[in-house]
């Protein structure tokens, strides 16, 4: 009979189908035990595990906290003055420092330069054509002062030709027409005697026939010419002398008309070379403006930094802005393109919820945390923009913020613009209040519960809340000083309620019934910041 020996490692695998039998079993157990020890503990309330508080009058500080950056107060904006459009040939490094007269930014200004060349040409024409102009009022000043000289003598002539005719002429042409008649009447008179005479001489045989006969020849003679000269005086007095008059007056007339034409013609050429010479003027003014104008525009390319300070570009900050500035970037009239913040002064911009602006308003302190210094700093409230922030409307349409600004009541070395920093606005303060922890209520619907200590175990108690901040909130009603309070754990608060027997509803969290008790009380004056914490 032989002996067979067992090997060792079935032995081995004895114990290895043992362990993983039992430790299912084990764990069962353990699972088992525990569900009797809770079910145990909550039948008996005697649930005492976690942190208390203890409440005591306290200031509850109410805060606004956001995050923001810095801007300086007084900033200098350097725009395009250039008309039109035009590229950068030459712009400074972002975030250098310049001194006042330093050339930060260069346009292109060769087309502007074209124009101001072809401006100063014309420039040139209109300022001949003045002179010209200038030159024919001159003659024509001198034209009208001759005609007008002569039209006055030619009137002064008329009048003396009138008057040399009806005081000199006339009376003279007269006087020797009626002394000719009156020397005919004489002269017949004579001849008249002489042949009355030669008749009785003839009578008495002394003279012959022939005497008779040559004496009456001379007395027909003498008649003719009385008649003769009868006829003149009359001709002199009815016909030749109304026709010399009108004459005379018809010179006087055409004369004085004359001066008066030659007065409205001197006036009517000069007007006209006034006008003239008013118009090339007007001329040569705009012209020479709009060379003035050009140079200007000239000297706009060229752009110098109007104080010290530090170069930031406008595609920076202006988020509109798509196109960066850079050499070859085109740019309009008016657009900006710099900005020289005076880093003396500083202010911290955020921007704030349309909820929370209510409680806000200037003055208000305020400490800022910039990102880079150790220690905050203090501020204060200077600005509430009147209109809401909609550059994040395409992201959020329903978000509406305020921007806000602050101002440090000094400033550290070497800050910059665009510095982030974290914004603490105190917007209330509250004296001696009873305050718990957020952690420590448990919200049920409307009801708001925390749990006191009571003979060594935490019961629950019912109590109104009031003002919060962003780690405890005021305790309106239902807590005295020197209760304890329990610091909730993840699930506790529940826990604690249903083994009280307080039937419970849909749970929310302490931040959810704050925002509720915001929307129905605008006065109250809770941050915007609280825990979400759901207990």
């Amino acid at each position: 009979m032989s002996v067979v020996p067992i090997p060792n490692v079935a032995k081995g695998r004895s114990w290895s189908i043992r362990l993983w039998v039992g430790l299912p079993v084990a764990l069962l157990l353990l699972v088992g035990l525990a569900w009797v020890a809770r079910s145990y503990l909550r039948s008996s309330g005697t649930i005492d595990t976690g942190t208390y508080y203890s409440v005591e009058p306290m200031t509850l500080d109410v805060r606004v906290t956001k995050d923001g950056e810095l801007q300086s107060i007084n900033n200098i904006d350097v725009s395009c003055q250039v008309e039109g459009q035009t590229a950068i040939t030459f712009v400074v490094k972002e975030g250098s420092t310049v001194k006042k007269g330093d050339v930060i930014l260069i346009l292109d200004s060769s087309q502007i330069k074209q124009k101001l060349e072809d401006s100063t040409l014309d420039l040139q024409r209109a300022e001949a054509d003045l002179t010209a102009s200038k030159e024919q009022r001159g003659i024509q000043e001198l034209t009208n002062a001759a005609n007008l000289e002569a039209a006055h003598v030619e009137l002064t002539l008329a009048q003396l030709d009138l008057q040399e005719y009806t005081e000199g002429i006339y009376p003279q042409l007269l006087s020797e027409a009626q002394r000719n008649k009156e020397m005919a009447e004489t002269t017949l008179q004579n001849r008249q005697e002489d042949l009355n005479q030669t008749r009785s001489l003839f009578a008495k045989g002394f003279v012959t026939a022939a005497d008779v006969k040559k004496s009456e020849l001379d007395l027909l003679t003498a008649q003719n010419d009385l008649e003769k000269k009868s006829t003149a005086v009359t001709v002199l007095a009815q016909y030749t002398h109304e026709k010399d008059l009108t004459s005379k007056k018809n010179a006087l007339a055409q004369a004085e008309q004359k001066l008066a034409r030659v007065k409205r013609e001197n006036a009517s050429n000069l007007s006209q070379k006034i006008a003239d010479e008013q118009a090339r003027d007007e001329s040569v003014t705009l012209r020479r403006r709009r060379v003035e104008h050009m140079q200007e525009q000239v000297a706009n390319c060229t752009i110098k930094a109007p104080a010290d300070g530090m170069v930031v570009y406008s595609s920076s900050f202006d988020r509109s802005q798509q196109t960066p500035i850079q050499e070859g970037t085109s740019v309009r009239e008016r657009q900006l393109l710099l900005r020289l913040p005076d880093t003396a002064s500083m202010k911290a911009v955020v921007r704030v919820p349309e909820a929370q602006v209510s409680k806000l308003h200037l003055g208000q302190p305020a400490i800022v945390k910039i990102v880079g210094i150790p220690d905050p700093v203090s501020a204060k409230l200077t600005k509430i923009s009147v209109l809401a922030d909609n550059s994040q409307r395409w992201w959020n349409p329903d978000l509406k913020e305020y921007p806000v600004d602050l101002a440090l009541d000094y400033t550290p070395a070497n800050l910059k613009p665009g510095l982030g920093a974290q914004v603490e606005i105190l917007v209330d303060s509250l004296s001696d209040v009873l305050a718990v922890p957020l952690a420590c209520i448990y919200s049920v619907g409307k009801d708001n519960y925390v749990f006191v200590r009571h003979d060594g175990h935490p019961r629950p108690r019912k109590v109104d809340v009031g003002t919060s901040n962003q780690t405890h909130v005021q305790i309106v009603s239902g807590l005295s000083a020197g209760d304890q309070v329990l610091l909730l754990q993840m699930g506790q608060g529940r826990q604690l309620l249903e083994s009280a027997g307080i039937k419970l509803g849909p749970t929310t969290s302490p931040t959810d019934t704050l925002r509720a008790r915001r929307k129905t009380s605008p006065s109250n004056t809770e941050t915007a910041k609280i825990s979400s914490l759901s207990l």
